[in-house]
């Protein structure tokens, strides 16, 4: 796919490699701003709960969806670093310090699911009725799964998995800083011997957290595609997020010269490999669970057809969502003329992030009770977007935050020279 040049990369770029002060002047604004919106709409939420009891499980869905919105593009970067080290890459060595900053932001995630993981502990079944126990008592198969769901579990569960994000981060994060002081290549090799079996930690425990946070909504329902259909989502979010923050940088003159066209283009290929493999793992499950026809498979896709027509025999807010996630992009951005063009690949970028949330939409909103109008699109208004608002403009801060005092690109890593100087064929 790609050659190293025989050019030498230039030896002083004229080029900035730090973020824009003006921009980190901001991050305690974002952070502080974000938060207030969020603690604001849960204010009003709990006002308005005095008339109607329903408001609370809305917000309550709405937060869960922000919160998963912001930590599906940690994760993506995460995982970013995780194969860059695995895999031994060189394409994406001038943008992997990005991706460390954005991983970094796990942290951040963790401060926005402990209100929940709080809540559930204490009993609260706003959320999930497999935490009211007048429901277990008369469910038999709420019963069965009792040892596993269960507030004191889950929230033991979610730690766990917060841990191993957040240690993975730190040791990645910190290890490539070192390098950059000392130039010696020890904690590179350190990072490649680490990255398997972080990389398989890190898949379990993606899974599962699917599996607690959004899967256990309808906690009758099952599949075991399910982690992958959200890591999917994951990285198609991550990538999209890192071509806004690298045009945005480039914009200002930041790694003008060490992030090229064909870095980009790859990532756009990258993108694109994954919108293909989110519509496969989507299908997939769908066209399982509609041939079985077994009703305590469908009972998932049953609920998002309520009040809704249906075409092909898929409810329309899932057809909207295929023709959004999948076909649009997929002959949106199959021209390398597109992929290589910086000012479409941006508006791709956005229009994808986007998606990727109205899919975590598709996912969480259609459970909750209490609705009349239970269609996805139908249940997204303004609590659920001040809920991202707030989250996003927390995640943006926490971004900004992490680029302080550092490069944002490992200065003194050997792959660096390639990663600048090859080109696509």
């Amino acid at each position: 796919m790609a050659s190293a040049a025989t050019t030498a990369a230039p030896a002083a770029p004229a080029e900035d490699r730090r973020a824009p002060a003006a921009w980190l002047n901001l991050n305690g604004l974002l952070l502080v701003g974000g938060a207030a919106v969020l603690l604001l709409t849960a204010g009003v939420a709990r006002a308005f709960s005095a008339e109607d009891n329903h408001v609370m499980t809305r917000f309550w869905h709405a937060y869960l969806l922000a919160a998963s919105f912001v930590a599906s593009l940690s994760l993506g970067g995460l995982f970013f670093v995780l194969a860059h080290h695995l895999t031994g890459g060189r394409w994406g060595t001038s943008l992997r310090r990005i991706a460390e900053i954005v991983a970094g932001t796990v942290y951040l995630s963790a401060a926005l699911f402990l209100p929940i993981i709080v809540s559930v502990y204490a009993g609260s079944h706003d959320l999930y009725h497999w935490n009211d126990p007048t429901i277990v008592a008369r469910d038999a198969v709420l019963q069965s799964k009792a040892p596993y769901l269960n507030g004191g579990w889950f929230a033991v569960r979610s730690i766990a998995y917060f841990a191993i994000w957040c240690v993975t981060a730190s040791v990645f994060i910190g290890k490539s800083v070192q390098q950059d002081q000392t130039g010696e290549v020890g904690p590179l090799r350190t990072l490649s011997r680490l990255s398997g079996p972080c990389t398989v930690l890190f898949a379990v425990a993606l899974n599962f957290a699917a599996f607690d946070w959004m899967m256990s909504l309808a906690p009758h329902w099952f599949s075991t595609m399910f982690g992958v259909y959200y890591f999917a989502g994951c990285f198609v979010g991550f990538l999209s997020l890192l071509i806004l923050l690298t045009l945005s940088l480039q914009g200002r003159g930041v790694l003008s010269q060490s992030v090229t066209t064909d870095n980009l283009h790859d990532v756009a290929k990258l993108m694109y490999a994954f919108i293909v493999f989110w519509g496969y793992i989507a299908f997939s499950q769908f066209i399982l669970i509609w041939y079985a026809n077994v009703p305590e498979e469908t009972e998932w896709y049953a609920t998002r057809q309520l009040d809704e027509p249906t075409w092909l025999g898929m409810p329309v807010s899932m057809n909207i969502l295929f023709i959004l996630h999948l076909f649009i992009p997929f002959l949106g951005f199959m021209s390398s003329a597109v992929r290589r063009n910086k000012a479409a690949m941006g508006c791709w970028a956005g229009y994808l992030l986007v998606v990727h949330w109205l899919d975590l939409a598709f996912i969480i909103l259609p459970g909750m009770d209490g609705y009349t109008d239970r269609t996805t699109f139908g249940l997204i208004g303004p609590m659920e977007i001040a809920c991202v608002l707030g989250a996003v403009a927390m995640l943006l801060g926490a971004i900004l935050l992490g680029a302080q005092d550092r490069w944002l690109l490992p200065v003194r890593d050997p792959r660096l020279k390639q990663s600048m100087t090859y080109h696509n064929h």
